[in-house]
């Protein structure tokens, strides 16, 4: 194994190897990377939750053989970390991108769990055993802070949005009307992220929706217009079940 001393020679050797690597040399990549396998084995299994991985069938495994190639290429000595540390974090990257793409099309997304009438621990109960996939829980633990963030902001909390969710699937297709109608006019947001409420009359001019409809729905449709204008990927995917 390669030696990583810290201020050393031999921190200063180790940067000259990844330099020959950038610069072509294809035997000394093949046997650096042969000499990291048991690092990236070990790096896949941590960011999986520990699962066994078989290198033969294993795609994560293959991700992580990607993600340790970007890291060579991109790793330079004037990162205050170590090259260690580094390419783990690219491993760990790079599948959860992989994770993500893969799963956030085929499960129960978090806002279907607000359809009961019974109040709960959100995160007891999505994070049970059937969503055990340290990555992906990760993910959405991530996704579900930040939500609930921007919904602190407009004096929203998470039982004020499981109290007031349309019981109907007609109300709800309602509200996502309303909410994409909001997004998709500048000075309709606007007015919304100023004055921390839905601006009826001027909504009212573009869309056939009661003022009562409007109210009784707020913090939910609102809900769905902070969603609709972030990057949280995986409960945006909640939405489209609606339509």
């Amino acid at each position: 194994m390669w030696i990583l001393g810290v201020h050393t020679p031999e921190k200063r050797s180790f940067i000259d190897i990844l330099h020959k690597i950038k610069n072509g040399d294809k035997l000394l990549k093949d046997r650096f990377i042969s000499d990291y396998r048991p690092f990236i084995i070990k790096s896949v299994s941590k960011v999986l939750n520990n699962k066994f991985i078989d290198i033969e069938n294993s795609e994560e495994y293959s991700i992580g053989l990607i993600a340790f190639n970007e890291a060579i290429e991109k790793y330079n000595e004037d990162r205050k970390c170590s090259f260690k540390k580094f390419s783990y974090q690219v491993i760990q990257r790079r599948l959860i991108d992989y994770r993500r793409k893969n799963q956030k099309s085929s499960v129960v997304y978090p806002f279907s769990y607000f359809e009961g009438d019974e109040t709960y621990d959100f995160e007891e109960k999505f994070f049970k055993s059937e969503y055990s996939d340290h990555v992906y829980n990760f993910e959405i633990r991530e996704e579900f802070s930040s939500f609930v963030k921007k919904m602190g902001d407009f004096g929203i909390s998470m039982n004020d949005l499981v109290n007031t969710m349309p019981k109907h699937k007609d109300s709800r297709k309602t509200c996502v009307k309303i909410a994409k109608h909001i997004v998709e006019d500048e000075n309709l947001y606007d007015k919304l992220t100023i004055k921390k409420t839905i601006p009826f009359k001027s909504l009212s001019k573009y869309i056939d929706v009661s003022q009562r409809t409007v109210e009784r729905n707020r913090k939910y449709i609102i809900a769905l217009v902070l969603i609709l204008k972030s990057d949280l990927d995986i409960i945006k995917n909640y939405i489209k079940h609606l339509e």
